[in-house]
């Protein structure tokens, strides 16, 4: 693929997801330019968010990525829910896992994507989602879930991963909480 149109992609990658370290993804232009291409293509799996509340939907994906342990993509997760108009308060309490003062929809999805994204059981929460947003959504967390930990994998296999210490939400660092 062109490397000039693939720059352009790149630039335009950072209007949506905000001003973080794409050193991983300039990589991939320089080296591997058609793996950039699958790379972006990732998204499009994930699908777009229909049945879960937005402040939802980007717990479960942010508490993937913080196991994960990759601070770009947390603060990816991080700006992306803020574009989607969840309240920044609530990210504080998600990044700082103090899960007991959030709403208990988005605990409990930050909750379920942690459980699933360590590989341990999660029926009980997987019950209270169907209750809640169905199997669509469940369907949902599922995907944002899968391809939240996608990007991290790709970029550690690659020696290029962060540690996520802390986030940026609205102009103020948040220290966040190291999964157990």
């Amino acid at each position: 693929m062109n490397r000039w149109l693939l720059t352009r992609l790149l630039e335009w990658s950072k209007t949506q997801i905000g001003d973080v370290n794409m050193d991983y993804a300039y990589h991939l232009r320089d080296v591997a330019p058609s793996r950039l291409w699958r790379f972006s293509m990732i998204k499009v799996v994930e699908g777009g968010r229909k049945a879960v509340p937005a402040d939802a939907y980007h717990a479960a994906g942010m508490a993937a990525a913080m196991v994960e342990d990759c601070g770009p993509c947390v603060q990816i997760h991080v700006n992306l829910a803020l574009k989607d108009g969840v309240n920044a308060d609530v990210l504080r309490m998600l990044a700082a896992r103090t899960l007991d003062k959030a709403p208990p929809h988005v605990a409990l999805a930050f909750r379920y994507g942690d459980t699933v994204s360590r590989g341990e059981a999660a029926d009980e929460m997987r019950d209270e989602i169907r209750k809640l947003w169905g199997e669509k959504g469940l369907i949902e967390l599922a995907f944002t879930i899968a391809t939240a930990r996608f990007y991290p994998a790709v970029k550690r296999g690659m020696g290029l991963a962060h540690t996520c210490e802390r986030v940026v939400i609205h102009d103020r660092e948040t220290l966040t909480a190291k999964a157990a």
